[in-house]
Formats: structure tokens, C-alpha cells, sequence
């Protein structure tokens, strides 16, 4: 937690917990924003770069950023579906739901 000087106010603490499939990655430090719309965008930002760093391969992807106070309360939740489909892959039409 931030020292607080005399007159100032610490700034709230959120934390962001990602869940990717049947993954989870908790947040265990959180981070300090001015406020809930800050915490918002910082979570839609986080979500941005994890889908930027998916694969090509045709699938779908879900990736959820649980946006909780300082009590661990989930405050707002960013879900992000991204569904990814190459149509040719060396000139060859792709179907995304063969395997």
C-alpha cells in the first residue's frame, strides 16, 4: 500500500485476475489507479495484449479479466472472444472445424 502523506489520499489498489480457458492467473500485487475508469482501461488494455499474442491457428478464444478492489470484491469483469480463421494456408482453403 502507498505511504500517505499528511493531506494526501492513497489512491485505490485493484487487482487484475486473468482467466484464459481453463486457466487462472491471479493477481497477487494489484496496482494502484485513481479510479474504477482507469482500472477499467487498464484491464481492456491487458486484454488487448494477451489476444495479440495468440496464435493463427483457427480456433476461438476467451480471455477474461476479473477487476477486483481492494477487498479482493470483483468490481467490473472485461471478457474478450476472439475468434481467429485464416481462409488459405500455401494457397489451400482452410476449414476451421476439421481438426
Amino acid at each position: 500500500m502507498a505511504t500517505i502523506h499528511r493531506g494526501a489520499t492513497a489512491m485505490p489498489r485493484y487487482y487484475f485476475d486473468i482467466r484464459e480457458g481453463l486457466r487462472f492467473r491471479p493477481d497477487g500485487a494489484g496496482e494502484e489507479f485513481g479510479d474504477l475508469v482507469s482500472a477499467k482501461s487498464h484491464a481492456v488494455h491487458l486484454a488487448g495484449e494477451i489476444a495479440e499474442v495468440m496464435p493463427l491457428d483457427p480456433s476461438n478464444h476467451v480471455v477474461i479479466v476479473e477487476v477486483c478492489n481492494e477487498h479482493k470484491e470483483r468490481v467490473i469483469t472485461v471478457t474478450l472472444a476472439l475468434w481467429i480463421e485464416r481462409t488459405q494456408v500455401e494457397d489451400r482453403p482452410v476449414n476451421p472445424w476439421s481438426s
